[in-house]
């Protein structure tokens, strides 16, 4: 069994006056050190935070200007092919135009080539007729 006597005091006092040592040279470096890694960590974390929103809102503006991008090229790929197409109509009517033309004067050439022949054929069927006329009859018509 445990007797109370002074030594029991002595020690008490003796524990005390460790712990409080103890405390000034040991526990409380290490609990300023604890809370300033603490400190630290948390800045760490709060920069890691805002710099990945930061990541984010320039991966987002990054992302918006290269749709932007793609609809500005698609609008012009559209309007090139829209003017490639008009230029494509207008070439087409004017060839359209050029070959009508060429057409209707090959018509009115080979029409008046068609009268001129027939002017002469009238011609020579004339003759013709004169002389089978002379030769049938045995003499001369005119």
């Amino acid at each position: 069994m445990i007797n109370p006597d002074i030594t029991l005091f002595v020690q008490m006092i003796n524990f005390l006056i460790l712990l409080f040592i103890l405390n000034l040279i040991l526990f409380r470096p290490i609990r300023n050190i604890i809370r300033e890694r603490n400190q630290i960590i948390e800045s760490f974390n709060s920069d890691i935070t805002s710099l990945t929103d930061e990541a984010q809102d320039s991966m987002e503006r990054f992302e918006q200007k290269v749709l932007e991008a793609k609809k500005e090229g698609m609008s012009r790929v559209q309007g090139k092919k829209g003017e490639g197409e008009q230029a494509e109509a207008e070439l087409i009517a004017a060839t359209n135009e050029e070959v009508q033309a060429k057409i209707q004067e090959a018509r009115q050439k080979v029409a008046s080539d068609i009268q001129g022949a027939r002017t002469q054929l009238q011609a020579q069927v004339q003759a013709f007729s004169v002389a089978v006329t002379e030769k049938v009859l045995g003499r001369s018509i005119q």
